[in-house]
């Protein structure tokens, strides 16, 4: 299943959607999945890490079906899904759902196998990061910024063409 489709849903309803989705879609043809990260969560002074939503609003589809006819026989699946928005596609051709190979690479090295960017460490050695493990390991030249404070960087991606910016868990052990 190496095609990708991503639909746009309201906010707070992915998890319900994926559900709804496994329920009416054969199973055999289609994944649905949320992309989710691990985040910091500070209790009473332990840190906890915790999975949201890598891009919230937003609900993949992996499937094995010829491109062609994805928009067809997802569009007649998923006719009374309320939660869902529309399907996303490159430009103005509406037919143009399937993510670009380059993308879908990209992302299945971020993504562990439940589709979730895990946290990364590494350190600082003047102005350039070093990741040591995680994630983000070979990937130091799409961070944008790093909140040391928050055990955060801020990566650079690409999804459906657009570049966006979205923030990963990255822990700096050092910084020399």
């Amino acid at each position: 299943m190496k095609n990708w489709v991503v639909l746009f849903a309201r906010t707070g309803s992915e998890e319900k959607l994926v559900q709804t989705l496994k329920e009416k879609l054969d199973a055999e043809e289609y994944l649905p999945f949320v992309p989710t990260k691990e985040t910091p969560f500070r209790n009473k002074g332990v840190i906890y890490k915790i999975r949201k939503p890598l891009f919230p609003g937003y609900v993949f589809v992996q499937t094995g079906i010829e491109p062609d006819l994805i928009v067809g026989r997802l569009a007649k699946a998923l006719e009374n899904v309320k939660d869902i928005c529309s399907i996303l596609h490159y430009g103005d051709d509406e037919r143009d759902v399937v993510i670009r190979e380059g993308e879908r690479l990209y992302w299945e090295r971020l993504f562990d196998a439940d589709f979730c960017v895990v946290g990364s460490v590494g350190f600082i050695e003047g102005d350039a990061i070093r990741i040591t493990s995680g994630a983000l390991m070979g990937l130091e030249g799409r961070i944008r910024k790093i909140n040391r404070h928050k055990r955060q960087a801020i990566v650079e991606m690409e999804m459906m063409g657009a570049r966006r910016e979205v923030a990963v868990m990255l822990e700096v052990v050092e910084k020399k």
